[in-house]
């Protein structure tokens, strides 16, 4: 397998980790901090969230946006608008209109998706032509029935209702899936992780069940009359105290609120039934708080839609205003799809599961049913968005949630008020002259305030950094730092498993090196995940790298980029891979995103060529054959020398000799078809063991810079199969005196 160039000593060194290193390329003096990796299951608790990014809202000279829908009274989206025809005001003071876009997509999905490319960079930032959309599957707040039929909903929103330029992510409150994907080449990916998504709440159907309402209502609040009213109901369905009685001493005094001073027993049941309800509803509104502030620094239409069963309002619960607080700072609008369907009174108060509900209680168990989703109602009042409820065609009102977006504004303006002092500022649009519209739009924005930070800015402190964790969250990738990604996949390794490199390069030219002895002084801070599609499994990697670099070695590491690259053991299927990288002395942070595909090992089949122009350097007093450089890049000078480095894997044996026969050639050529170099298929000679491993080289002598792809065709003589893989790269123009 190919590996890294060995690196020279005399410079620097570096301590093992705790599972794979990291294979350097060049010469520099590192420190690695806060290394660990570990393969983690799916785990019912999200991490904490990060702490706000800088909002961008106005602080005395900053433009303060505005994202806004206007719609008939059917709901249809109003194009062709001007910013004549709107007036704004803050705190109630008119607002002069600085800035103003309309923008109109398409109403059909395109048809040629973007191909997945073989090397990732952030160099060429992603021109965000299109919506984001961050889709939250609330599976802590779903029974499996309802996940189901929101599941129908969400995979015909992903087919019909996304456009080329839309970027989706679907987060699961479990912790089961964070996944981006550029539409519409990315469609496919979230589909094939929606199926495995699931509900994970199991709604209580025992004789003395409660509602996270009722709990609530007794705990927090005391309430009389509900926990009369719960009484009655325990001993109507047959619920026992905890001393296996049946309690009946509370129903003599149904709706006074006066008596024995309360049933231990439904008190105890309100308290435990309480707490389960706001460990469930801190994991969500944290979730959503953690989605809402990676979308801080992302412009055009964004929209949050949340997937869910809904959930208590609880003023007690800080988490509230925080999510609407960074809904507001992110001008994200929050649509919530009520997973429920039609609704009236909850299955449990039905003959179904025992006698009916006495008739004073029907009233309450109506209000109780409205009130079980009114905390996930009120971030979508609050936020812009609305609530698609009492409809069993979810996907119809997802559809509308599409439409809405399809057609927006976005009005930029100075606002007045210039103080920092945190307060809130409400936003007010009009229309004057229109009648019969509809207007959403976020209510407004907190100021900054000076000196610090708000109370509700603070987060509870997590295993990583805030502002690395917020990189690594956000949809699209940041480009302070400029990088490139790929990934090589190579032999099995374990049973089922693949051996994979992923590889980066960061540009260190844009890095504040400070100057001290004669060295170059910076500290590299990334964070690498890699995920997979099909389970969810993640690897995580938090490390620092500290540079002490020589001028000479800098300068060299200016031109080539710094390598970083690992290695996992994969198992088959799709995965994602980010790397947030941050340079210390500057704060500056550039983030990449790779996908790729990992075969079954047990196929035919081949591992990714290696492609490169330089050959690793032979080790002093060894002797080896030549290995190409492992390299995250596809870009080299025309009339340079090209290797191929490839091995085949899974190939037939011959009977009688017990070895594989196998052939390979290839074609060199430019994307228009004008042919290169070709080598006709000869037989690759297997090692005693078996092994087929063949490097290749062809000088492109003449060659105009362009697009150009390196086929490569191999062919199991004994099963007859054939395989084909096409490699671009790119040529630029000869190197002088090369």
């Amino acid at each position: 397998m190919p590996t890294a160039l060995p690196r020279p000593s005399g410079e620097g060194h570096e301590e093992p980790m705790n599972w794979k290193p990291i294979l350097s390329l060049s010469a520099f003096l590192v420190v690695p901090c806060l290394a660990g990796a570990q393969a983690i299951p799916p785990a019912p608790a999200p991490s904490p969230s990060p702490a706000a990014a800088t909002p961008t809202f106005p602080s005395q000279i900053e433009l303060v946006t505005v994202d806004l829908v206007v719609t008939d009274k059917k709901g249809a989206p109003i194009p062709d608008l001007t910013a004549a025809d709107f007036a704004l005001s803050e705190d109630g003071d008119p607002q002069a209109i600085a800035s103003f876009e309309a923008v109109q997509l398409p109403a059909a999905p395109s048809a040629t998706p973007r191909p997945r490319p073989v090397i990732s960079t952030n160099t060429a930032p992603e021109v965000h032509t299109g919506r984001t959309f961050m889709i939250v599957f609330d599976d802590i707040h779903l029974a499996p029935p309802q996940a189901h039929r929101a599941k129908g909903a969400v995979a015909e929103f992903l087919k019909s209702g996304v456009r080329e330029g839309d970027r989706v992510s679907l987060v699961s409150t479990s912790g089961s899936a964070w996944w981006s994907a550029r539409m519409e080449a990315g469609r496919e990916e979230l589909m094939t992780l929606l199926k495995r998504l699931d509900g994970r709440y199991i709604p209580d159907m025992s004789p003395d069940r409660m509602s996270d309402y009722e709990a609530m209502r007794i705990h927090v609040y005391h309430d009389p009359q509900v926990e009369d009213r719960v009484s009655r109901r325990f001993e109507q369905y047959g619920a026992s105290t905890r001393q296996g009685t049946t309690d009946s001493s509370n129903s003599s005094s149904s709706g006074s609120g006066l008596g024995t001073g309360g049933d231990p027993m439904v008190e105890g049941k309100a308290s435990e039934v309480y707490f389960q309800a706001v460990t469930r509803n801190r994991i969500t509104l944290q979730i959503l708080e953690r989605v809402l502030t990676s979308l801080a620094a992302t412009k055009g239409r964004k929209s949050l839609i949340l997937v869910s069963e809904g959930f208590i309002y609880d003023p007690n619960l800080d988490d509230f205003k925080r999510a609407v607080q960074a809904s507001r700072r992110s001008n994200v609008a929050i649509y919530f799809l009520d997973t429920r369907g039609l609704t009236g009174m909850p299955d449990y108060f039905t003959a179904q599961f025992g006698p009916p509900i006495d008739t004073q209680d029907i009233g309450a168990a109506f209000t109780e049913n409205l009130e079980a989703s009114e905390g996930s109602e009120s971030l979508a009042a609050d936020t812009g968005g609305f609530t698609v409820k009492n409809t069993n065609d979810l996907g119809k009102g997802i559809q509308r949630i599409a439409d809405e977006s399809r057609v927006y504004y976005l009005i930029g303006y100075n606002s007045t008020h210039t103080q920092r002092d945190g307060r809130f500022r409400k936003i007010e649009v009009k229309m004057p002259g229109r009648k019969g519209l509809q207007l959403r739009y976020r209510k407004g924005y907190f100021a900054p305030l000076e000196g610090g930070k708000s109370p509700l800015d603070r987060r509870a402190a997590g295993p990583g950094d805030p502002d690395i964790q917020a990189a690594l969250d956000a949809p699209y990738d940041e480009g302070d730092v400029p990088m490139r990604m790929t990934a090589y996949v190579f032999d099995e390794t374990i049973l089922g498993k693949a051996s994979v490199l992923v590889a980066t390069d960061v540009d260190l030219s844009s890095f504040s090196f400070q100057e001290k002895e004669n060295r170059f002084l910076d500290t590299l801070e990334f964070l690498l995940v890699v995920a997979h599609r099909e389970t969810g499994e993640y690897f995580r990697y938090d490390q620092k790298v500290e540079m002490k670099l020589q001028a000479a070695t800098r300068e060299r590491l200016v031109k080539s980029w710094f390598p970083v690259v690992r290695d996992f053991e994969l198992a088959p299927g799709g995965y994602q891979a980010k790397i947030v990288v941050r340079d210390k002395n500057s704060g500056r942070i550039g983030t990449v995103v790779h996908e790729f595909e990992v075969p079954d090992v047990s196929q035919f089949r081949v591992s990714t060529p290696v492609l490169s122009d330089t050959l690793q350097p032979t080790p002093e007093g060894q002797k080896s054959a030549p290995r190409p450089s492992l390299l995250a890049r596809r870009t080299f000078a025309s009339g340079t020398m090209l290797y191929a480095e490839f091995d085949v894997y899974g190939a037939a044996k011959d009977k009688a000799s017990g070895m594989p026969k196998v052939t390979a050639g290839y074609v060199i050529r430019r994307l228009d078809g004008e042919v290169q170099t070709i080598a006709n298929p000869s037989r690759i000679q297997p090692t005693s063991l078996g092994k087929l491993s063949r490097l290749v080289g062809a000088r492109l002598v003449g060659a105009e810079p362009g697009e150009y792809e390196f086929v490569l065709t191999v062919r199991d003589e004994i099963s007859g199969k054939t395989l084909e893989l096409k490699e671009p790269f790119t040529l630029t123009a000869a190197v002088a005196g090369n």
